[in-house]
């Protein structure tokens, strides 16, 4: 299998893995296990994976530069820190929405809110336990593995 094809799949894991989880938990959050949920969740997954995945990249890689330009003194772990608890409240904001929307429809901007509060307060802690988690040890192993020649 080549460089790319194995660079590719590991990120689709991760987004799989952690979109997966976040959004069954802003799912559960917003209409509990009903019969309906699996289709719900699943809708939820695909659609945040469509928004997250092509733009995840972009975001991450604007806050890293804005990391590095405003914190220039701190140490590379707390740089990773920082960047991981930006891109996770990023990252969890854009799901809710994509969520809320998707389980809600459109709605008055006042029920639409209290909707994406709950929906993002309800993935908040786990979303920020797996950007530390990204942060600290998937991001410098997946940089040392990009690092490797094609």
């Amino acid at each position: 299998m080549s460089k790319n094809v194995q660079k590719i799949g590991v990120i689709f894991g991760l987004v799989v893995t952690f979109g997966g989880f976040l959004t069954l938990l802003m799912t559960w959050k917003n209409i509990g296990f009903t019969d309906g949920f699996i289709g719900a969740w699943l809708s939820s997954f695909a659609l945040c994976v469509l928004c997250i995945a092509p733009i995840g990249g972009v975001i991450a890689f604007i806050i890293n530069r804005l990391v590095n330009l405003i914190f220039p003194s701190l140490s590379s772990v707390k740089k990773n820190i920082v960047f991981g608890l930006v891109m996770a409240v990023m990252m969890e904001s854009i799901m809710a929405v994509v969520t809320t929307i998707n389980l809600h429809g459109f709605m008055m901007i006042k029920e639409f809110v209290d909707f994406w509060l709950a929906t993002f307060v309800s993935a908040l802690p786990a979303g920020l336990a797996i950007s530390v988690l990204m942060s600290l040890v998937i991001k410098p192993k997946l940089a040392a593995f990009w690092a490797k020649p094609a």
